[in-house]
This record gives structure tokens, C-alpha cells and sequence, in this order.
């Protein structure tokens, strides 16, 4: 426990610190690697271990830099650095020493001896250029060199959040009703006691002072919970082992993530969850969950509305949610409309899906672009799956320059179906498990024929979708499905375009490896 307080304490070049609240570092939630041992340019690197188990470690660059790797427990023979796209060639020496050129930012995860087991993470961010000063009283600032325990950190209007490189924030962050907020630096917000904080954080006020701080039990749902904000920027930061969503804007506009870095493996730790949002931006951003990397939802409604009839609460008790099971709350739920994600790697594990629209479909989804990303590993789902389980429209979606590493099961799932998270279907877990359609997806029940006219007044609808310049790269070749529910719900108006595999082209139906049930017009060229 001293030797990781020494290391920690040496990020800092501050003789003396302002005053905060300052507690040891629990060792359940960061120590030193002991795998790796990682330079940039001859200089140290301060490397993390985690319970996932991956390494990872980050640093700012502005010319090209030379890394080395050293690892200390395996004698290593192969080396993959991915996103492949980067074209990066590792060098691997008979000392177990893995060494590269980085000519520009980005996020890579260099794998050993051909598994995924305890990869290491480089995330290589640009200089900052906008650090603010300490002094502003709009800017809560964590130091580097410490470790802070906050707790919930509450915004107003206008506020930062700045985490410097160096710095470890536990804790969480929520909105409601708030505008131009901001959090950034390079810096981690982890998310190891998200269920329930311990009693010895500190809360932080809306007067930017740590006060008296009340123990919080039960669920945290957001590390990064926004609820009706607009003109929102996280940019930079790296967000770690969350047990729960960890960016979740809900109800918002105007919304920038940039060059964030997600490293989770916990049940339901969505990467960023679109929560009936609009005008949102992700790019140049990393995310390794064990559940979806990125989701869109839309059965959220403001908690003005006099209609609402509440089944379950907001975190922040202020929206109200469709939570199915036949309690719908009543009146138009908000859309998610215009969102583009660009840039990004993802690595997708045990459950879910990399690039999620769905389960929760009461409103509207529409101009979706997904551009120019890599998919690093999907370990068990889809690449891009889009699973409407309830009334949604899902229209007007493009995916367009998809890189795809490593797919175990699914490339593209495009279905309509009744679910446990429909208005017809059940949280009863006994009914759930009678009705549980054992086959591809996760949580969906069964409707027999005679059912299907009765249960088709709950069903949405998938259509105008555009898949094109897919490319899987390496790994398996993973089937797709597109399946609407009845002939009054169907998938429509697909066309996949320059579809790949392994430097082959595919025109075909047969040669996709794709099946087909109430579908429409459904194109490959």
C-alpha cells in the first residue's frame, strides 16, 4: 500500500497541494500493473491493473514517440496491436519486449500470444489546450497526484468538471436542467463504488465545496448522468470499471463526447446510453464494456409532462420511464434524432452488442450515422444490432466505413420482437422463463401465430437502413438476421453496399450468410 501511494504522489510536481479531501487509494480499485511495464520516449509510464483484467495506461503526445512495452510474466512470441486500421507493426524481442512507433493520438490495445487474456490499453491523447485556471469559481478541479472521493458532484449551469491528468476521481456526476457544462482533463472518474459509496466521501455542492456527505445505498444508474441539459462536453477523460450505464445523456440537446476512454466488464455497464436525446456527437473515442459499447433508447419523457404515470424512478427522481409490462406511461415519448458517431474503436464483451438501437423503442429514432469506426471484439452478440421492442419508428440509419476485427457471432441483427422490456411482455420471472425464446437474442419471448394479431398493436418498425463499405478484416465471418415480426411490422428498405470479408466482395443473400423473415426489399450490391 506505501509503494502505490509513492507512485501515485510522484504524478504530482506540486509541493503543496490545495486542500481537499484526500483518502489512500483502496487497493480493490487501483495498483500498478504488474504485467507491463510500458515507456514513451525513454520516460516511464505509470501503468494500471483492474479487475477486467486489461492493463492500460495514458499520455499526451504532439510528435511522433517511440513505445516500448516490457512484459514481466509471459515470454511473448506475437503481438496484435489493434484497431489494425492504425497499420502499426510491433517489434517483439527475445527479452519479451513489445516496441512501436505512434506517429499521432489514438487509442490501441496491444494482445498477447494471440488471446485476449490481460491486453494493455494505450490511450495517447493530444496536449490539452484548454486547461482552466483553479482560480475560476465555475470549475471544480481535481489535482493530479491525488485521489479524491467525492462522492455525487452536482452541476449547475455553466460548471466544469475538470479531472487533470494524474488524477483519480470515485465518485459520479449528474444534471438535471442544466446548461454549458463541461467535464474534461485527462484524468479518470472511476466508477468501482457506483452501487453505493463509502462513508468516508464527501459530497460536492453547487457551491464547488465539499460538504457533509450522506451514504448512499442502492443503484447509481449513470457514472456520467445527464438528465434535460444542453450545450454538454465531455471530452478527454477516462471512465473505469463502472457498475452501471456510464454516460447517459436522457432528454438532452447539443452534446459533444470526445476522446473519451471507457474500461468496464461489469453487468449492465453501457458504454454511452442516447436516452431520447438529440444532436449528439461521439468521436475519437474508446470503449471496452462487457455489455452494449453504444445505445440508443427512447422511452423517456420530462418530468413537466402532467400525463406521466410513473412506474419506476430517474436515478435523479426527475423522468419518468416506459418500463413495460403493460404500464406505459401515456402521451409521445421524446425521440432520439440526429446522432453521429464517428471515429471511435469499440470492443464489445460477454453480453450485448457493440452498436446497439434498443430494447427501448416508445418513441422515434431517426438520423443515425455511424462513420468510420473499428470494432476491435464483439465477444458474443452483434456488431450493429437494431432490436425494437416496442411502437419505435427506426428510420433513416446509416452505417458507413465499419472496420470489424473479431466477431464471434452476429454482423448485423435487424429485428422486431416482443421482449421482457415490451408493454406486452412480463418482469415475472417465472412467466419470463415460460415464455423465453431460446435462440439468438437475449430476454425475448414467444408469440405463437394465433397470438400474433393481438400482440401486433405493441410492435414498431425498422426501416431505410444503409449498410455500406463493411469490411470484416479478420477473425470469423459472422452471420446477420433481419427479422420484423409479422407481415404488418417487417424490416424494410434495407440495402447493404460493398459488403467484404477477408478481401472478398459479397452480392448475395446466401453469400452474406444472412437470414430473412418478414422482411421487404432487401438489397445487396
Amino acid at each position: 500500500m506505501l509503494s502505490l501511494i509513492i507512485v501515485i504522489l510522484l504524478w504530482s510536481d506540486l509541493a503543496i497541494a490545495q486542500s481537499r479531501i484526500v483518502i489512500p487509494v483502496s487497493p480493490a480499485s487501483f495498483a500498478p500493473s504488474s504485467e507491463f511495464r510500458v515507456t514513451v520516449d525513454s520516460k516511464n509510464v505509470l501503468v494500471y491493473s483492474s479487475p477486467i483484467p486489461v492493463a492500460f495506461c495514458s499520455f499526451d503526445m504532439n510528435k511522433p514517440v517511440d513505445i516500448v512495452i516490457k512484459c514481466l510474466t509471459r515470454d511473448v512470441k506475437w503481438a496484435d496491436l489493434r484497431p489494425l486500421s492504425s497499420g502499426i507493426k510491433p517489434i517483439i524481442k527475445s527479452d519479451s519486449t513489445i516496441s512501436f512507433r505512434i506517429t499521432r493520438p489514438g487509442q490501441f490495445s496491444i494482445e498477447i500470444n494471440g488471446t485476449i487474456k490481460i491486453p494493455i490499453f494505450l490511450f495517447a491523447n493530444s496536449p490539452e489546450t484548454d486547461k482552466p485556471l483553479r482560480s475560476d469559481k465555475n470549475v471544480l478541479y481535481f489535482e493530479r497526484g491525488k485521489i479524491h472521493y467525492p462522492g455525487t458532484i452536482i452541476l449547475k449551469d455553466n460548471q466544469q468538471v475538470y479531472i487533470e491528468e494524474g488524477a483519480i476521481v470515485v465518485g459520479n456526476i449528474t444534471g438535471k436542467n442544466v446548461h454549458n457544462i463541461k467535464v474534461f482533463g485527462h484524468g479518470i472518474l472511476d466508477g468501482s463504488y457506483s452501487k453505493q459509496f463509502m462513508d468516508s466521501c464527501a459530497s460536492v455542492n453547487k457551491t464547488n465545496g465539499y460538504g457533509k456527505f450522506e451514504a448512499r445505498g442502492g443503484d447509481i444508474n449513470g457514472l456520467i448522468l445527464l438528465s434535460e441539459c444542453r450545450d454538454v462536453t465531455i471530452d478527454g477523460i477516462t471512465l473505469y470499471n463502472s457498475k452501471t450505464w456510464d454516460v447517459v445523456p436522457a432528454l438532452c440537446n447539443n452534446v459533444n463526447i470526445n476522446n473519451i476512454k471507457i474500461v468496464s466488464d461489469n453487468n449492465s455497464d453501457d458504454g454511452i446510453d442516447i436516452v431520447s436525446t438529440k444532436n449528439i456527437r461521439i468521436t475519437n473515442s474508446f470503449i471496452r464494456t462487457k455489455d452494449d459499447c453504444i445505445a440508443l433508447k427512447s422511452h423517456a419523457k420530462p418530468s413537466s409532462s402532467t400525463e406521466q404515470k410513473l412506474s419506476g424512478r430517474h436515478p435523479t427522481g426527475q423522468l419518468a420511464y416506459d418500463q413495460g409490462d403493460n404500464q406505459l406511461l401515456s402521451g409521445p415519448f421524446f425521440p432520439v434524432d440526429s446522432v453521429t458517431v464517428k471515429n471511435c474503436v469499440f470492443w464489445n464483451a460477454a453480453w450485448g452488442n457493440a452498436l446497439e438501437i434498443g430494447f427501448e423503442l416508445s418513441g422515434n429514432v431517426s438520423n443515425i450515422f455511424f462513420i468510420d469506426n473499428d470494432i476491435i471484439h464483439v465477444e458474443s452478440g452483434a456488431v450493429f444490432s437494431i432490436h425494437n421492442a416496442r411502437r419505435g419508428i427506426v428510420s433513416n440509419i446509416l452505417i458507413d466505413n465499419l472496420r470489424v476485427e473479431n466477431a464471434d457471432q452476429k454482423l448485423f441483427d435487424l429485428a422486431i420482437f416482443r421482449s421482457v422490456y415490451s408493454e406486452d411482455g412480463t418482469r415475472d420471472n417465472v412467466e419470463a422463463k415460460r415464455l423465453y425464446l431460446n435462440g439468438i437474442w437475449d430476454n425475448v419471448l414467444k408469440v405463437t401465430d394465433a397470438e400474433k394479431e393481438s400482440h401486433g398493436k405493441f410492435r414498431g418498425y425498422i426501416k431505410d437502413i444503409t449498410l455500406k463499405n463493411i469490411s470484416v478484416v479478420d477473425g470469423p465471418f459472422p452471420f446477420s438476421v433481419f427479422s420484423g415480426s409479422d407481415k404488418a411490422h417487417m424490416v424494410e428498405d434495407v440495402t447493404i453496399e460493398n459488403l467484404n470479408v477477408c478481401g472478398k466482395e459479397i452480392k448475395d443473400i446466401a453469400g452474406a450468410k444472412l437470414y430473412l423473415e418478414n422482411t421487404r426489399n432487401i438489397i445487396i450490391k
